[in-house]
């Protein structure tokens, strides 16, 4: 009797709990709608004097790859100058990849050789073509050939308005600047998923910050790019199994890289969403004002021999650090990275100005951290921090290049202010670290270098070599 009253007594507290008990209710948040979208890749380039081997590589990636319901491609390119008296590789040519499979294209349509791909005009007409002959929900822009970052006057081959990138020997080497490719995008009145410079040194903040208007995402290189470049096969497969087109590219990403990594030369490869890129702005122009606020004090504390605060001079020494010991992407460019010349800053021992430089470094990493999706390197460099390339020069190089006038009309500058501390700074950057240089045959135009295997050699004859190199190619291509 008495178990069987402690039962019913248990009974009725466990009811009496149950029954004031608050009913939670769980919420499920279905998940996100996957992204089935179709996709139209545009590829706009040319041999480049050198790099038409690389360029055939990459357009039969594409062509083994095949097009498919969700993914087409397109194309117009052109083979280098000594190549264009043969029928087969003469002329500005546009192509759409068939089905998988194909050795080569058969052209759509042949225009002239002196089309001018450095015209915004004749990009604008390509997008537009490529729109009507395969329309989809996105459209992607290759860019192929030679990149040369941005710089005011294009003093590699000295033409253009600021260096550039589809670099046309026909037709002096002259290539496509930043503003005319800005200007090309908006007269074909297209937003892009993606802008992909396949080339080197384009990914740079300038760059970056001046399509915003043009495109999703930027993918690009912030060091060199090796002549094999992209793994076009690689970037149709993922997007045709894309369900989410960051995933995608991240996988692309991780697959492309390591094709490059035998080389044990410095490479990356990076993709940016070009929504978050205004935080980054906002932080990069904070740093600009603090380091230009920095400068002229510490200008104006030499030109009183010293006398002030103590505590310049060694924000002085901090300073030159920073330029001097920021990445450096490439030993020949003014180019680089902007997170480590932040961080150098922000890592002096404690100064009545050091907190500033570690908050705007904060600033700086978290903006980068959002913008940047993924950003793929090589083992050499694999365990740095690397963000976005920028320019860095003196006084004397700002001047001597002209920097001030092409430099006020970028976006980033308008935004940021970072030309104001470089049109004043004196400091030559000359210890920037950078893990190695080109290898021969490592970089851009990567077909091997000249030369035999030594010993005494005939001399060439330059009509017979150029029959054996066209041989060469349409051996490639099948057509010969």
């Amino acid at each position: 009797m008495k178990k069987l009253s402690l039962g019913f007594v248990l009974m009725l507290l466990v009811a009496s709990i149950v029954s004031c008990t608050k009913t939670e209710y769980v919420t499920v948040t279905p998940e996100a709608e996957a992204d089935l979208s179709t996709y139209t890749i545009m590829m706009y380039g040319c041999g480049g004097e050198n790099l038409d081997e690389a360029m055939i590589l990459n357009i039969q990636e594409a062509l083994f790859a095949g097009a498919t319901d969700r993914v087409n491609f397109t194309g117009q390119i052109k083979f280098s100058a000594r190549f264009q008296q043969n029928d087969v590789l003469k002329g500005t040519q546009r192509f759409i990849v068939g089905e998988a499979g194909d050795m080569w294209y058969e052209p759509v349509e042949v225009m002239d050789s002196n089309v001018e791909l450095y015209d915004p005009q004749v990009l604008a007409d390509f997008i537009n073509w490529s729109k009507e002959q395969r329309p989809a929900d996105n459209y992607i822009l290759i860019l192929w050939n030679h990149g040369g970052g941005w710089f005011p006057t294009d003093d590699y081959y000295n033409q253009g308005d600021s260096r550039a990138v589809v670099y046309d020997d026909y037709l002096g080497k002259r290539g496509l600047s930043l503003s005319n490719l800005v200007k090309g995008i908006k007269a074909s009145d297209t937003k892009f998923k993606m802008v992909y410079f396949d080339a080197c040194l384009m990914g740079m903040l300038e760059i970056v910050a001046e399509l915003g208007e043009c495109t999703d995402y930027t993918m690009a290189a912030s060091h060199i790019t090796p002549g094999n470049g992209g793994d076009y096969e690689a970037l149709m497969y993922h997007l045709n199994k894309s369900t989410n087109f960051e995933q995608s590219m991240k996988s692309y990403c991780r697959e492309t890289v390591p094709h490059w990594s035998v080389q044990e030369t410095p490479f990356d490869l990076m993709l940016v969403d070009n929504s978050e890129i205004e935080p980054v702005l906002d932080a990069v122009g904070e740093l600009a004002g603090y380091v230009t606020e920095v400068l002229e004090m510490c200008m104006e504390y030499a030109e009183n021999e010293g006398e002030g605060d103590k505590n310049i001079e060694y924000l002085a020494s901090i300073y030159n650090s920073a330029v001097n010991y920021c990445y450096n992407y490439d030993t020949g460019f003014p180019f680089y990275d902007i997170r480590t010349f932040a961080e150098i800053l922000a890592n002096c021992v404690s100064t009545t100005y050091s907190a500033k430089f570690v908050s705007v470094a904060s600033k700086l990493h978290r903006a980068m951290d959002e913008a940047i999706v993924c950003k793929q390197l090589t083992s050499v460099i694999a365990g740095m921090d690397l963000s976005m390339a920028v320019t860095i020069v003196d006084q004397n190089l700002w001047n001597q290049f002209g920097y001030q006038e092409a430099y006020d009309t970028l976006y980033f500058q308008q935004r940021t202010g970072w030309g104001n501390w470089l049109a004043m700074n004196p400091v030559t950057p000359s210890l920037n670290p950078n893990p190695g240089t080109v290898v021969p045959g490592g970089g851009e135009g990567g077909e091997g270098g000249e030369g035999g295997e030594g010993g005494n050699q005939q001399p060439v004859d330059p009509e017979q070599a150029l029959a054996l190199e066209i041989e060469h190619i349409l051996n490639i291509i099948g057509k010969n």
